[in-house]
């Protein structure tokens, strides 16, 4: 298990075993938080950190095909509620994201303003061979929500490590993979190898999402996944 992302661009002696990759493809049904925003072809999102915890902007997230902002992210320590408010590009409330307690790995995402009414729950998954490089998000299927089935309405994606040296995340449902979160080689000006950089480091995250999932709930993955590889919830 890695305490930090640092110590993983470190050699292993004994490095987990690398695992096949599911195949990129949209999933059998659609899955969403909101369903207005199901990607309806591949879409490829860009993370951007910025300012700090107690910014009403911590993060952009912009579409890398027209550079238009989709949704912004505040500081977890903006206003009055230590979340994280996510807000579509008119600054529409569309729900937050806390983090469970104090130093522990698990976060629920709610509707604006509550504290209880939960949209989905994530946290770590520890095995064997993997620690807790992964975790899994729940949630009740917004674009299922008239479904008979309860498989169609309850959704569990899990969230897979690939790698050792550069954060590389599939967010995978079942047989294939709807998502991929990475970060990126081009966009960041220096890859921190050194202790003295990565204090300061933010990087930026590229996530592609398939067809029939949503960008929402994909940017939500990203920004936890900044939290937790990166630990810049405690800067941003």
């Amino acid at each position: 298990m890695f305490t930090s992302h640092l110590q993983s661009r470190k050699p292993l002696s004994n490095p987990p075993p690398e695992r096949p990759r599911k195949a990129f493809r949209p999933p059998h049904r659609q899955i969403a938080f909101r369903k207005e925003y199901i990607a309806t072809s591949e879409t490829r999102l860009v993370l951007k950190p910025q300012g700090d915890a107690q910014s009403a902007v911590s993060f952009k997230i912009i579409d890398d095909e027209d550079g238009s902002v989709k949704f912004t992210v505040s500081g977890r320590k903006y206003g009055n509620r230590a979340c994280r408010e996510f807000r579509d590009s008119s600054g529409l409330p569309l729900f937050e994201l806390h983090r469970k307690a104090l130093f522990t790995h698990s976060w629920f995402i709610t509707l604006p303003g509550s504290d209880h009414a939960s949209i989905a729950r994530a946290a770590p998954k520890w095995s064997f061979t993997q620690g807790f490089d992964d975790f899994s998000l729940s949630f009740e299927n917004q674009a299922a929500v008239d479904a008979k089935g309860q498989e169609e309405r309850r959704v569990e994606l899990n969230i897979e490590r690939h790698g050792t040296i550069l954060a590389l995340y599939d967010v995978v449902d079942g047989d294939r993979k709807v998502a991929v979160v990475r970060e990126s080689i081009q966009r960041n000006e220096i890859l921190p190898f050194m202790n003295s950089r990565w204090r300061r480091y933010k990087p930026i995250l590229e996530v592609t999402v398939t067809s029939g999932a949503d960008m929402s709930m994909a940017a939500a993955i990203a920004v936890i996944l900044s939290d937790w590889v990166f630990k810049t919830g405690w800067v941003i």
